[in-house]
């Protein structure tokens, strides 16, 4: 087999981005020479790399075969320059880590710098990722691991390919404007509702965690995303659920009332069944960040 650097650094960016047009921009090339560095990559490996999904690209059986042997091909070329500049890089390891909305804000600072003093020689790379595909994520070697959600009243279903591990939990609460009372049942049932899409595993825990409260909400705004559900609920228009760490999307408009009866969530640690040392590493600071 004969590949170039550039056509292996073409294909990680397309991987990890799920788009020719956005790795072009992302490497500066145009969208035609991202697309021949594909065919003729796809040529040398005698199978297709990707397979559309939508309006993207995933990773077809043999794109998931060489992504990680591509990065390694591309870190080990990094770790020639910088010997060639005096480096030592004999136990420099890049891990890329998957992380959503509030895990970002909340523990990712904390995981580099958690690293950075016990595991120097290893480099996280975070990449965002929409929690609900973080599983996916994982499975096609997009992400060497992911900080995910599972909702213990609609739980994740088993996966070949995937192990996760549960680091910490969370109950519910009610979201209200700052200075606001916890609402009772009857305020609940005649409230306005922020709720995320019910097609969604986020909207159908939180839609089961109203059905706990007693009440059959009345949903009258759907948001995806939690942040501006969060400020929403901040300027009086309805209520929603957040935990604790969600509340660190919104800002000094809201409170949070805990409320145990609606259930809540675990943060889980997503990587393959069998992880190499240095995503093993990663993954138990990542533990450590949220126990």
């Amino acid at each position: 087999m004969t590949w170039t650097l550039g056509q292996l650094r073409t294909f990680v960016a397309v991987a990890e981005l799920g788009s020719m047009t956005r790795a072009a921009d992302h490497l500066g090339y145009s969208v035609g020479a991202v697309s021949q560095h594909m065919a003729a990559l796809s040529r040398v490996v005698g199978s297709d790399l990707f397979r559309r999904r939508g309006r993207g690209l995933v990773l077809a059986e043999a794109g998931r075969t060489l992504l990680p042997r591509a990065r390694n091909i591309l870190a080990a070329q990094q770790q020639a320059e910088m010997a060639m500049l005096g480096r030592d890089f004999r136990s420099e390891a890049i891990v890329t880590l998957g992380v959503f909305g509030s895990a970002s804000t909340t523990a990712l600072p904390k995981v580099v710098r958690g690293l950075a003093e016990r595991h120097p020689h290893i480099e996280v790379r975070a990449r965002e990722i929409n929690v609900e595909t973080m599983s996916a994520a994982v499975i096609d070697g997009v992400i060497d691991l992911g900080i995910g959600i599972n909702y213990p009243a609609a739980p994740l279903p088993p996966m070949r390919g995937l192990r996760w591990e549960a680091v910490a939990a969370e109950d519910f609460g009610i979201v209200v404007p700052a200075g606001t009372s916890r609402p009772d049942e009857a305020d609940l049932a005649e409230a306005d509702w922020i709720l995320p899409p019910a097609e969604e595993l986020f909207g159908r825990a939180m839609r089961l965690a109203t059905s706990a409260l007693g009440i059959n909400a009345k949903e009258t705004h759907i948001v995806t995303d939690t942040a501006v559900a969060l400020t929403l609920a901040g300027t009086g228009l309805g209520l929603t659920l957040a935990t604790p760490i969600m509340m660190s999307l919104g800002g000094p408009d809201i409170e949070l009332h805990p409320v145990t009866e609606a259930g809540g969530r675990e943060i889980i640690v997503l990587t393959s069944p069998d992880p190499s040392d240095p995503v093993r590493a990663v993954a138990e600071v990542v533990a450590e960040v949220f126990a």
